[in-house]
């Protein structure tokens, strides 16, 4: 199966800062700066379960935006991004906004579906898809 890794926008600082309202009161804090992919073991040592995260190309294009909500962590689900070669090539540097670890998982798919629209992304970088942002205010107020 081939990897299709469609190239978003650049992040820009306007699109970073509309990035870490979108987690709303579950946000525990925004890293912002990119991280080196190389680099992303760094995670590890913060302890992050859950979270979101968006993944750039060495152009500070967007390559890849999801969510971490799982036993082995933010690192775990980064790692298992680094076992994909086609992935592996153009990953460069990794953002995260850590959310708390109990987020609700309709929340946390609307967190997601609020960052992929504020990003413009859902028609830019198809076939990838992100959840709705539906009810999004009322699930992060």
């Amino acid at each position: 199966m081939t990897t299709i890794l469609p190239a978003g926008p650049v992040l820009t600082a306007p699109r970073l800062g509309a990035l870490a309202l979108a987690g709303g009161r579950h946000l525990t804090h925004a890293y912002l700066r990119p991280r080196s992919w190389a680099d992303r073991w760094q995670f590890g040592e913060l302890d992050i379960t859950t979270g979101i995260y968006l993944i750039t190309d060495r152009a500070g294009r967007l390559r890849w935006l999801g969510q971490a909500s799982r036993l082995d962590g933010l690192l775990g689900r980064l790692d298992s991004h680094h076992v994909d070669p086609a992935k592996r090539a153009v990953f460069a540097s990794v953002r995260v906004l850590h959310l708390t670890d109990r987020v609700p998982a309709e929340a946390l798919d609307a967190i997601e579906g609020r960052c992929a629209d504020v990003l413009d992304i859902r028609q830019y970088m198809r076939p990838r898809r992100w959840p709705s942002a539906e009810n999004w205010l009322a699930l992060v107020a």
